[in-house]
């Protein structure tokens, strides 16, 4: 129950029929006050104009207010100019009379309050309602000057129809506001509910989805909304997982694989000197093992640094002076000249042992192919800092160029190991590189063999 008045498909239907309610409410009250606005000014207008009618027929004398009697037919007769069916309705539904003082030659000035109560004939003295001067009531007043002395028309007319009706109306929005509030509740609810189905079919899929069964994908509806762009998302989101878990259980086997190797060397070495103790060369094992010892040490950097990358973990950016560092990483003995006349100052934002690691990589990587040299150079252009080694090997092919960043990629697979290296230096570089917002690209140098540069940028 609680995750049903938490669901989006609850929440959304109430919120409309809230909203809706409230509108509705506002449209409610508006209507019962306009319709009985209308209706009272009909009636204030009707009594306007029998009011009007009756101040003519007394300022021209033709009547005395004394014998004035209306019938329904005999006002418009009388007055002329205003609408029959206007007069002969408020004749029909008022109350018309006269107050005021007036002068009688036989009984000299004396008080009138003359009703003239339609639609009779004549009925004068006929008593009128005692509320008839009350809110219940409508009334319109006009002062008239005539023959007889100055007067005052009053022409009332009840407000119960009005009332009446006005009444009926409420109690018909009444009923019909909840009802029609439940039915947008419940159009609501349907629509929502079809609109979020392919969420809930999305929603089962992901949850049947594992480790093992990354292959699968969730169903994308045919239209190009918002549930499909989500669908979308997730199976792109999906691809890219199952390529990086590819990813990750090739590194894991080739990883393996490269770190069984110098390990099954060192123990060869051993097994093979303590066959026969007196009679080994434990000097050269020692170099050898030592040998594979650095290249199992090296192989586990890579692996650490690359992990450390790809995690994202915190990496604390400093200056640091590139020319150093190459300095500092090339120094070592090489079977090949190396020629350092072009490096000049650079420098940049990042870390020192990563960016040593990147040119301690592409630096072994040219001594491995070279035939007689590796030259190295260093310059800053604008804003960035170009980083380049080459040597005079054997170069890469244009179709290989982006083979070789991938780890443990190598391009001569039947090489002797100790020679070549264990395939994922480069690919650490890329990752280092990237990390530091530059790039790194190989092509044909001067020397004839590769060339590898490196742009970051300048601090």
């Amino acid at each position: 129950m609680l995750r049903l008045f938490s669901s989006v498909r609850f929440r959304l239907t109430l919120i409309v029929s809230l909203v809706f309610a409230a509108f509705m409410s506002v449209g409610a009250f508006g209507l019962v006050r306009q319709v009985n606005a209308a209706l009272v000014n009909d009636i204030q207008v009707r009594n306007d104009t029998v009011t009007e009618a009756l101040s003519r027929v007394l300022q021209s004398g033709a009547v005395s207010p004394e014998s004035l009697a209306l019938t329904a037919d005999g006002l418009p007769t009388l007055t002329g100019g205003f609408d029959p069916d206007l007069l002969r309705e408020g004749i029909q539904g008022s109350y018309i009379f006269l107050t005021g003082r007036i002068a009688n030659p036989r009984a000299g000035v004396w008080s009138l309050l003359q009703p003239i109560v339609t639609p009779a004939t004549s009925l004068f003295g006929k008593q009128l309602p005692e509320d008839v001067t009350s809110g219940d009531y409508v009334i319109s007043r006009a002062l008239v000057s005539s023959p007889s002395g100055r007067l005052e028309i009053n022409v009332a007319s009840s407000l119960r129809d009005v009332r009446l009706t006005v009444s009926r109306v409420t109690n018909a929005l009444l009923i019909a506001t909840p009802a029609l509030v439940l039915m947008v509740g419940i159009l609501t609810w349907l629509i929502v509910g079809r609109a979020l189905y392919p969420v809930h079919s999305i929603t089962r899929r992901v949850q049947e989805i594992s480790g093992s069964t990354l292959h699968e994908r969730v169903p994308e509806p045919s239209g190009d909304d918002e549930v499909g762009e989500l669908a979308r998302t997730m199976n792109a989101m999906l691809d890219r997982l199952e390529a990086s878990a590819d990813s990750q259980r090739r590194f894991m086997s080739d990883a393996s694989h490269e770190l069984r190797s110098p390990v099954a060397s060192i123990r060869t070495q051993i097994e093979t000197a303590l066959m026969v103790p007196g009679g080994a060369d434990w000097e050269q094992i020692a170099r050898t093992v030592l040998q594979e010892d650095v290249r199992l040490a090296s192989l586990v950097d890579n692996m650490l640094t690359m992990a450390r990358i790809e995690e994202g973990m915190d990496r604390v950016e400093v200056e640091v002076d590139l020319d150093e560092v190459i300095f500092d990483q090339t120094s070592r003995a090489t079977d090949c000249a190396v020629d350092r006349s072009r490096v000049g100052a650079g420098r940049v934002m990042g870390v020192a042992s990563e960016l040593a690691s990147v040119v301690r990589n592409l630096f072994d990587n040219a001594a491995r192919h070279a035939r007689s040299v590796v030259a190295i150079s260093l310059r800053t252009e604008g804003a960035h800092v170009h980083f380049a080694v080459e040597d005079d090997g054997p170069g890469v092919a244009p179709a290989d160029r982006e083979r070789i960043f991938e780890r443990f990629a190598r391009l001569q697979e039947g090489r002797a190991r100790d020679s070549g290296g264990s395939g994922l230096g480069l690919a650490l570089s890329r990752h280092i590189v990237e990390a530091h917002g530059g790039t790194i690209s190989v092509g044909t140098g001067s020397l004839g063999g590769a060339r590898f540069e490196v742009i970051l940028p300048s601090a």
